[in-house]
């Protein structure tokens, strides 16, 4: 079974933005396109997954159009395929967001256990899917500064999910917007670091370690990246594959995708397909 992995595609366009107030989202607006998240899904089709699992940030600032083109792209170059997908912090980013977050997503957050809400679970063949939101909406304050949580009630379903007869004979895979930690190597960089991280790391950690998890995939970093963390008494690989609509001359964090090949129960190959500029092309990283 091979699953495709994308994430943080940030779907926005300047036109969205076009009074002075907004001016200021210009330059962030360009560090993402949406011309090559449009490449990068004909690329994806080509390779023909069995699931896709997109980890959040759809949008930039949760904006109705956004929500709606980025829903229309996947639909229009991945037709057919159901995708498991969570918000990210940027999905979460005004108290309106949840209706068309909803509108355009909610029938891809459907829980096939029969839940209605965080976290859901799709069953996949011979894979378990759950994914947890860690991109909560606090009124009040600046959404650029609300730092990621896994709040203790998914915490508990998590490890209820993870015990029924139908999650536990498959592979599980774990779904967060946020990451862990950074990897040694990310933490080096010379990028400023991350103003919002998952606060509450540690516990979503020790209910990871209390139930067999096999993989977590999650976004939010814009740079391929990859743990293998020690979780009760397994080493679990975490991976994020950075951003996939990054325009960036940084080899690094060009626009990306993860493909990882899940048989005999185990996770096999983990590769990624890149974008290279010079070449302009998506070719295997």
């Amino acid at each position: 079974m091979i699953i495709a992995h994308l994430t943080d595609i940030h779907v926005a366009h300047e036109r969205d933005y076009p009074s002075p107030a907004e001016a200021a989202w210009h330059p962030k607006l360009r560090k993402h396109s949406e011309e090559l998240l449009q490449r990068l899904l004909v690329d994806l089709a080509a390779q023909d997954p069995d699931h896709v699992i997109l980890t959040g940030d759809l949008t930039m600032t949760s904006k109705e159009e956004e929500f709606a083109r980025a829903r229309a792209y996947l639909d229009r170059l991945l037709p057919g395929r159901r995708i498991s997908v969570i918000p990210g912090n940027h999905d979460r980013w005004s108290a309106e967001a949840e209706a068309p977050l909803q509108q355009h997503f909610g029938d891809w957050m459907r829980c096939d256990l029969g839940r209605t809400d965080f976290p859901y679970c799709h069953l996949v063949d011979g894979v378990a899917i759950v994914a947890l939101d860690s991109s909560p909406f606090v009124a009040g304050e600046a959404p650029a500064d609300v730092k990621g949580f896994v709040d203790a009630e998914q915490l508990d379903e998590l490890l209820a999910i993870a015990a029924t007869a139908e999650v536990s004979a498959r592979f599980l895979i774990v779904l967060l917007h946020h990451h862990l930690r950074l990897s040694a190597e990310d933490a080096l960089v010379d990028d400023p670091k991350d103003p919002t991280p998952l606060v509450n790391a540690p516990e979503v950690e020790e209910a990871l370690g209390r139930i067999p998890v096999d993989l977590v995939l999650h976004g939010h970093r814009h740079k391929q990246m990859r743990l293998d963390l020690s979780l009760g008494d397994r080493v679990v690989p975490v991976l994020c594959p950075g951003s996939a609509t990054r325009v960036d001359e940084r080899p690094s964090r060009t626009g990306r995708y993860g493909l990882y090949t899940v048989e005999g129960g185990a996770l096999g190959a983990v590769r990624h397909r890149v974008y290279e500029p010079a070449r302009d092309a998506f070719v295997w990283g």
